[in-house]
């Protein structure tokens, strides 16, 4: 019989914080090198966390819909140029980084990527 490893609750929020944020699949999370914990166990830690939030006596933050955010997001540049951008554009943009990021981590170590990093590496 196998005994079960004892994770700290600040632990299981931030793997599923980390799960919820990262888009992937729980399957594909798990593989991830620097997860270390199982497929049953994030489950588990899901349906317990959504348990808990269901019968937590706060109300959930409501937040208003995308359409009514008219929110400008300013990005100074080297020349303090401002640029505006929307929160919407801000927002795809970071999700575009992090799946970029996401992917390039899951990339084999092989010549063909290695040339494809050093041209991005490259472009910044």
């Amino acid at each position: 019989m196998r005994s079960r490893k004892v994770y700290s609750d600040q632990f299981k929020q931030d793997i599923i914080i980390r799960y919820q944020q990262s888009g992937l699949s729980i399957c594909n999370f798990c593989q991830l090198p620097d997860v270390s914990v199982s497929i049953r166990s994030i489950n588990r830690w899901l349906k317990s966390y959504s348990v808990r939030n269901t019968h937590s006596k706060q109300r959930p933050a409501q937040t208003p819909p995308l359409e009514n955010l008219n929110i400008v997001c300013y990005s100074i540049e080297d020349d303090d140029v401002k640029d505006a951008t929307t929160l919407e554009e801000m927002i795809k943009f970071r999700n575009d980084v992090h799946n970029c990021c996401v992917h390039l981590y899951q990339m084999g170590c092989n010549k063909k990527n290695i040339a494809l990093l050093s041209q991005i590496v490259g472009a910044l």
